[in-house]
């Protein structure tokens, strides 16, 4: 049978021939064999790469629509280089340039076509990849790895640059949008949704600053809202801000509507006893069951015996002993009297250290009725929200020598919320989705549907 011509070869037959003769030329030891054709696959994704872009047809010079009026704009200048690094190579390209007049601003049809960003010199598949790197370790580590994983390296400053390019779409999305791109979500109406929110300090340029954390958590979502501890949660939508409480209130309140949480059976906001977290609760959550952390409420009886005990401290868990056990049993009130009648046995230090715990107690005695809410199945300790500034912010952002710029800082807690209610998979496409649906929300009217559907 005569040999076929290449032509005539199948495309599976061309990848046989082409791995047939590279075969032959590779060593015989793993490693190298491992390493030698990674190289050949390279080669050959740039090889695809370059036949594919060659084979673009040449831009015309008609005037194009303006992405952000609609408008049609005429073009400013032609073949304007760039250079782009893609997951199979690089692209060298000669595109023509359009500027708006009416936006300010110019773009590249021939980059749109190619789905490539407006900014910056890596691709989004690219992006994507460098983006998880740098939200997950610091920008020198993340591109050391680089190159352990892919071959070929990557500078820090690429990797920061990337990070920040992310964190400023994110900033641009509007938050429904965003939530909804991070987490489709579930239309079943949940019997109950759990609401955890708690704040602890970020080391900035300017100081110590504090970052907000919400945690949105359905009932199917949680596995032991019997028990006293932090149970297991296998899905939470995230909210992290560094910043003031209005913004983290509007934040959370737009991810509790696309949560759907007030048309769940019941809310359960549990927090620490600071006020505000009261007032965001019934701001945004009213008639929710509202519960003082366990742990804070022992904490705050703790923060006073280490007073009042200060020399006879072999006391201090005797009584801790006493306050957990009349707090587990629901008897606030008794509790209450035992420490005003230890009010005539102290000092003035003493004396103000007591009067601290049994304003914090009567101020929150509507909130500790924890035989009842164990009854019902509810959790009682805000350990879910506490341990979501360690594995979502600190993991991160709370590093030896790190001190953050406040924007940057923002749009790192931004990121690393989204990262952990989306996942790395979904993380970079939802925050591409999102920014695109906020810029289109922002055109004229009679704009937006011709936007829309390009």
């Amino acid at each position: 049978m005569p040999k076929k011509t290449l032509d005539e070869l199948t495309e599976d037959e061309l990848l046989q021939e082409l791995a047939r003769r590279k075969a032959e030329k590779l060593g015989d030891d793993v490693t190298t064999l491992e390493d030698e054709i990674d190289e050949a696959a390279e080669l050959v994704k740039q090889a695809i790469l370059d036949e594919r872009l060659a084979s673009l047809p040449e831009e015309d010079d008609r005037p194009k629509r303006c992405p952000r009026c609609g408008r049609m704009v005429r073009v400013r200048r032609r073949a304007v280089e760039r250079t782009v690094r893609t997951r199979s190579g690089t692209m060298k390209l000669s595109r023509n340039y359009h500027y708006c007049g009416h936006c300010s601003s110019g773009f590249f049809p021939r980059d749109r076509e190619l789905g490539l960003p407006e900014e910056g010199s890596v691709s989004f598949g690219l992006e994507k990849r460098i983006l998880d790197f740098g939200i997950n370790d610091t920008f020198d580590e993340a591109a050391s790895r680089w190159s352990l994983h892919y071959g070929w390296s990557i500078s820090e400053n690429l990797v920061r640059r990337v990070v920040d390019r992310v964190g400023k779409r994110i900033e641009y999305a509007d938050d429904t949008y965003l939530q909804h791109a991070l987490s489709e979500p579930d239309s079943r109406k949940s019997e109950l949704v759990l609401v955890q929110n708690d704040g602890s300090m970020l080391p900035t340029r300017q100081g110590w600053k504090e970052a907000k954390v919400g945690v949105i958590v359905r009932q199917e979502h949680h596995s032991s809202y019997h028990q006293v501890g932090r149970g297991h949660v296998s899905e939470a939508r995230y909210i992290a801000v560094l910043g003031g409480q209005e913004e983290f209130k509007s934040a959370l309140d737009k991810a509790l509507r696309v949560e759907r949480a007030r048309k769940a059976g019941r809310i359960v906001w549990l927090a620490d006893g600071a006020l505000g977290n009261w007032r965001l609760a019934n701001e945004l959550a009213p008639g929710c069951t509202k519960i003082l952390d366990w742990y804070h409420a022992i904490e705050a009886a703790m923060d006073c015996a280490k007073v009042l005990l200060l020399e006879c401290p072999e006391l201090q868990p005797l009584w801790q002993q006493v306050c957990s056990r009349l707090l587990i049993e629901g008897r606030i009130e008794t509790l209450l009297e035992q420490l005003m009648e230890c009010m005539e046995l102290t000092d003035q230090q003493g004396l103000a250290a007591l009067n601290d715990l049994v304003r914090y107690y009567r101020n929150n005695r509507l909130r500790m009725n924890y035989p009842q809410y164990l009854r019902e199945g509810l959790p009682i300790g805000n350990g879910v929200a506490e341990s979501s500034h360690r594995h979502v912010l600190q993991v991160r952002m709370k590093r030896a020598g790190q001190r953050w710029s406040l924007p940057k800082g923002r749009r790192m807690a931004r990121l690393r919320a989204a990262y952990r209610t989306a996942g790395p998979q979904r993380l970079h496409l939802a925050i591409r989705v999102a920014a695109e649906a906020t810029r289109v929300a922002a055109l004229p009217k009679r704009r937006r549907l011709r936007a829309s559907n390009r």
